[in-house]
């Protein structure tokens, strides 16, 4: 049976499966920097591909998000920013910055928020479609932007309550 938007009754999550999504956590479990220093072991290398799995796995999974909540965004690969379509939510306060009269964001702060707040994780588009967290990743991590290291640091510090800014040598 069709739908008026073209959309399959049968693709449409069902309450049950709607309260699921909604109330699973979507933290990345934390680890001490114990946990990642070489040590040569079966058990140790076991554990820390179970981490990566349970990260993996955590970014890859559907998400619901209430519409209201929803931040739409657009990358904007030219100049390297994510440029806010619709009014920013409260990590405003700690991230971001204005240019031009529009509200943008550097790319470790849209994959922070894309890792981290569902509702980032849906409305993030490049050239008219939604980026995934997998894409996110990739537009974002390159030389020209931010190694995998360096945002693996914001992500951390960002984690721990830290206010992370760019270096501006201005």
């Amino acid at each position: 049976k069709e739908l008026v938007l073209g959309v399959r009754e049968r693709d449409i999550p069902a309450g049950a499966r709607l309260f699921e999504a909604r109330t699973r956590s979507h933290k990345i479990p934390v680890r001490g920097q114990k946990d990642f220093i070489p040590t040569g072991w079966d058990q140790q290398r076991d554990r820390l591909q179970q981490s990566l799995d349970e990260h993996w796995n955590l970014v890859s999974e559907e998400r619901v998000e209430r519409l209201g909540n929803l931040v739409k965004a657009v990358w904007i690969s030219s100049d390297m920013i994510v440029e806010l379509q619709s009014p920013a939510g409260k990590f405003w306060q700690t991230m971001g910055f204005s240019a031009h009269g529009k509200q943008c964001l550097h790319p470790e702060e849209a994959l922070y928020l894309m890792e981290f707040v569902s509702a980032w994780a849906q409305h993030l588009f490049y050239q008219d479609l939604p980026l995934s967290i997998q894409e996110g990743y990739e537009r974002f991590l390159y030389s020209k932007t931010m190694s995998i290291q360096h945002y693996q640091v914001f992500g951390h510090l960002k984690r721990l309550g830290y206010v992370v800014n760019r270096f501006d040598p201005r």
